[in-house]
C-alpha cells in the first residue's frame, strides 16, 4: 500500500501522519519494534467487542504502507471537537452534557476490559458524518514508543513523570468537557457560561492537579452526567407521549413507574443531528399498533426515494438479547434498550447486528435508527418477555 494512493495528507503530528482516501484514514508511524505492534494489537482485540456498544471507533487493521512504516487504519472522521470548537465556539451546555457523556461512556467500557486511552484531548473526539460523537486512538503502547509534547489537556502527573492510567483519562474527560462548555483549554481562565452548578463542580473535580481529588472511577462520572443529562432532555412531541390511564382506571404500580419517553440527542453537528426517540416500557394493555408507515420513517427533508429499515424480532439468550435489522448502506445506527426502571441506553452500532447485555430476568423494549447525514429511519419498538413498548 503506498500512502500516496488514493490517500491524501490531512494532518501531522509530533510522531504520527494522516492520511485520508474517500471512507477510511491511516495514521502512519515511524518504524518501531514489532513487540510494540503487537501490545498495540492486544490493546485492540480488548476493545473490539465493544465498539457496537459504546462510541469507540475501532481500528481496522495495522498495515504497512510502500515505505515500511505502519499505519493504522480506521474509518475516516473528518470533523473533531477541537475543530468544531475552533470553528463555532463553545457548544451550548447541554450539546457540551452530550459530548462529555458519550466521551465518558466510550472511556469506561475501555477501563473495563483494562485499555487506557492515555492521551484523551478534544482532537481525538471526533464525529461520524451522522453527528456521533466517537473517542479515537485508545491504547498506551504506541503512545509509549512515541511520547506525544505535553498539551493543555495533558494530567498533571503525565507532564511529570509519563503515568497513564484511568486516573489521567479522568483529568482528559475534564479537559474535553472544559472546552465543550468554554470553548477554551482548562488553563485559558475563560468565563463559564450559565451551566448546572453540579455540572461545573464535576468538570472541576476531573480537573483536580492531585490524581486522589478526582472522582474515584469513569464509573462514577458516567452515572453523574446520566443524572444531568435528565432533566436537560429534549420535550417530546405530543404524538409520541405515552398514553395516560383510561379514566376510572387506577394505575397499576408498573404503570406508574413506567419509562416515560423522551428524546436523546445523538450528535451536535447541526447538519446531521439524530434525534432517537426512546421506547416506553409499559406493563398494562397493549400499545396501539402503529401504522406500517411509521415503522420505517424518513426525515421530511429528504427528497431521495424511501428507503427502508426493518428490525428483526429480537433473540432472547438469557443474560444478553440478539438484534439485527435490515438497512440501506452507508448508514450509521443508534439501537435504544428501554429496560423496567432503568435509565434507556443509547447504543452505537455500525454493523448491521448486536449482542445486548440484559439482566436475565428484566423486561425491554428494544427500537433502532440510522442516518446517513441526510436522512432519518426508524424501526417501531421490538420487546422481550412480555413488555409493552411506545414510542
Amino acid at each position: 500500500m503506498n500512502s500516496g494512493d488514493d490517500f491524501d495528507l490531512i494532518g501531522t503530528g509530533p510522531a504520527a501522519t494522516v492520511y485520508g482516501g474517500l471512507y477510511l484514514a491511516l495514521k502512519a508511524y515511524p518504524p518501531v519494534d514489532e513487540d510494540v505492534l503487537d501490545s498495540f494489537r492486544r490493546e485492540q482485540e480488548a476493545l473490539a467487542p465493544l465498539c457496537g456498544e459504546a462510541p469507540i471507533l475501532p481500528v481496522d487493521d495495522v498495515v504497512r504502507l510502500g515505505d515500511g512504516k505502519p499505519a493504522v487504519q480506521m474509518e475516516l472522521c473528518s470533523a473533531s471537537l477541537a475543530g468544531l470548537v475552533a470553528d463555532s465556539g463553545a457548544l451550548l451546555p447541554a450539546d457540551a452534557l452530550r459530548v462529555g457523556h458519550a466521551v465518558a461512556t466510550a472511556v469506561a467500557a475501555a477501563h473495563r476490559v483494562g485499555v487506557v486511552h492515555g492521551g484523551l484531548t478534544p482532537h481525538n473526539v471526533l464525529f461520524h458524518p451522522s453527528g456521533a460523537p466517537v473517542v479515537a486512538d485508545f491504547g498506551t503502547s504506541l503512545r509509549r514508543a512515541f511520547p506525544p509534547a505535553a498539551t493543555r489537556y495533558t494530567a498533571p502527573e503525565t507532564r511529570h513523570d509519563g503515568t497513564m492510567d484511568e486516573r489521567s483519562d479522568l483529568y482528559g474527560i475534564g479537559g474535553v468537557l472544559h472546552l465543550a462548555l468554554t470553548g477554551a483549554p482548562p488553563d485559558d481562565g475563560a468565563p463559564w457560561p450559565d451551566v448546572p452548578a453540579d455540572l461545573a463542580k464535576l468538570v472541576r473535580r476531573l480537573l483536580a492537579e492531585d490524581p486522589a481529588d478526582r472522582p474515584s472511577t469513569v464509573e462514577v462520572v458516567v452515572r453523574q452526567l446520566t443524572e444531568l443529562l435528565a432533566p436537560q432532555s429534549e420535550p417530546v412531541p405530543p404524538e409520541h407521549a405515552a398514553p395516560e390511564p383510561e379514566a376510572g382506571d387506577a394505575p397499576t404500580p408498573e404503570q406508574r413507574g413506567r419509562l416515560r419517553a423522551r428524546t436523546v440527542v445523538i450528535g451536535v453537528v447541526a447538519a446531521a443531528t439524530a434525534l432517537v426517540m426512546v421506547p416506553v416500557l409499559v406493563d398494562g394493555k397493549p400499545a396501539a399498533p402503529r401504522s406500517a408507515a411509521s415503522t420505517t420513517s424518513v426525515a421530511a427533508s429528504s427528497a431521495t426515494a424511501p428507503v427502508t429499515l426493518t428490525l428483526g424480532d429480537p433473540v432472547d439468550g438469557g443474560a444478553h438479547v440478539d438484534l439485527t435489522w435490515q438497512a440501506p448502506d452507508g448508514f450509521t445506527f443508534a439501537v435504544v434498550v428501554a429496560a423496567e426502571n432503568q435509565n434507556p441506553q443509547v447504543l452505537m452500532a455500525h454493523n448491521r447486528s448486536m449482542r445486548v447485555p440484559v439482566d436475565g430476568a428484566g423486561k425491554y423494549c428494544f427500537l433502532v435508527q440510522a442516518t446517513d447525514g441526510k436522512r432519518v429511519l426508524e424501526t417501531a419498538p421490538k420487546s422481550i418477555r412480555g413488555a409493552r413498548c411506545k414510542t
